[in-house]
């Protein structure tokens, strides 16, 4: 046993070694735009809700600024395809870039709601930007058999630099207490996120493409439209990628709040959880390739999933922040696995010009469930920080057995075409 583990975990490093060595310089160029993003936004994730909080406003304001941010998102996404076509990939993923930063830095220097929402609006379309076009760039800058190892290289890359910023998030203020205030010492590391976002550029300068920018873009996006194949394939992916996303938009906004208020964790201790979930998550996705070709695109996203159900619904039952923090791991790993294969198959079988259109399609679809979801928990949070928990749970049930329903008869392995 142990040495049949051994082994196949050696095959499994070769394997990754071998794609790595042949990933593209526009997709390493993005990987590292990629993790400096998220070293940023994993400091985010610890301390902008208690900031928020702290700051004097609500929970409603919290899920309100997601709920901001998943508008322009979400209309960002509808307008991918015919922006992509004229701008290209390189201009719109360095116009995400400087949206994230203006955002977080308006944030961090106008605490008051309305500028806080006003705000979430830039860093929606940063976040648009980066749904609509992340998937379909690494697909056109990739071969098709090192594809699988590419998008899980992606999450783990996200991951990863996630928990840095997490424990960064959770550190800095810890540190910044010693000289200012509670309050100041969160709106600094949010600042330095911002500044941090606005590096994110950098890298992306060195994206080389063969840009032709299409002429009368937006009659051509409609002609695109007209004439767009993949209409089917594009609503049986959404419908359960929205239904999922209002799930998460219940509770993922408002975990640092549950965590310190809750089960009376400090910053410090909320980084740390945060940022051993995003390791938990970035370890489970290198097993991405493994479970596609094992079990299907669409099988194995469904198996993750349902088993983090019993964790979902387990944690708001946990009393002891040890405790909580074993199952919240788990929960993480096992419904973000999932993440690499669903990315994969939304883009087999998809002709090049139609790439950015389903894209823009999935990017909208969650931005929209994100929008319900993030403004409803904004408010039952204020109520409980347990009950959207179990209601998450129920819709997340809901979600894997629409994406069974819908693609388990048309699902593929690596490698493999799409059933038409």
């Amino acid at each position: 046993m142990i040495a049949r583990s051994r082994r196949a975990a050696a095959r499994a490093v070769t394997d990754y070694r071998d794609a790595f060595a042949d990933f593209s310089r526009n997709a390493r160029a993005y990987l590292w735009s990629a993790a400096i993003q998220n070293v940023a936004l994993g400091m985010l994730v610890t301390v902008f809700a208690i900031y928020v909080k702290t700051a004097g406003m609500s929970e409603a304001v919290v899920g309100d600024v997601e709920g901001t941010l998943a508008i322009a998102s979400a209309f960002i996404g509808l307008l991918a395809a015919p922006l992509i076509s004229v701008f290209g990939y390189k201009r719109l993923m360095l116009l995400a870039a400087a949206a994230y930063a203006v955002a977080r830095i308006g944030q961090a220097a106008v605490p008051v709601a309305s500028a806080m929402l006003l705000f979430g609006l830039a860093s929606g379309v940063g976040d648009g930007v980066m749904r609509s076009a992340s998937s379909a760039f690494l697909s056109e800058n990739s071969l098709a058999k090192e594809r699988t190892h590419l998008f899980s290289a992606d999450l783990v890359v996200r991951v990863l630099a996630g928990c840095v910023g997490s424990l960064a998030g959770g550190l800095l203020p810890l540190v910044l207490l010693r000289f200012t205030t509670e309050v100041t010492a969160y709106r600094a590391t949010v600042l330095g996120a911002g500044v941090i976002l606005a590096c994110s550029a950098l890298p992306l300068l060195l994206v080389t493409e063969d840009l032709h920018p299409a002429a009368h873009a937006f009659a051509a996006y409609r002609e695109t439209v007209r004439r767009f194949h993949s209409w089917g394939h594009l609503l049986r992916l959404g419908t359960p990628q929205f239904v999922i996303s209002i799930g998460a938009g219940l509770i993922m906004p408002f975990l640092s709040l549950y965590l310190k208020h809750q089960l009376g964790a400090g910053i410090g201790a909320v980084g740390v959880i945060q940022g051993v979930a995003q390791v938990a998550m970035g370890l489970a996705a290198l097993a991405a390739p493994l479970i596609g070709r094992r079990f299907g695109l669409i099988r194995g996203t469904v198996i993750t999933e349902v088993l983090s159900l019993p964790f979902l619904a387990l944690l708001p039952l946990m009393t002891s922040l040890p405790g909580a923090a074993v199952v919240l791991w788990a929960r993480t790993a096992l419904m973000n696995m999932s993440w690499p294969l669903i990315n994969q198959y939304s883009m087999e079988g998809v002709p090049s010009r139609e790439k950015p259109l389903v894209a823009g399609g999935l990017a909208f679809a969650w931005s929209a469930g994100w929008l319900v979801g993030s403004v409803a928990g904004g408010r039952l949070m204020q109520l409980s920080y347990t009950t959207p928990y179990f209601i998450t749970a129920g819709i997340y049930g809901l979600g894997a057995l629409m994406t069974w329903r819908l693609l388990g008869h048309r699902d593929v392995r690596p490698d493999a075409r799409l059933p038409e």
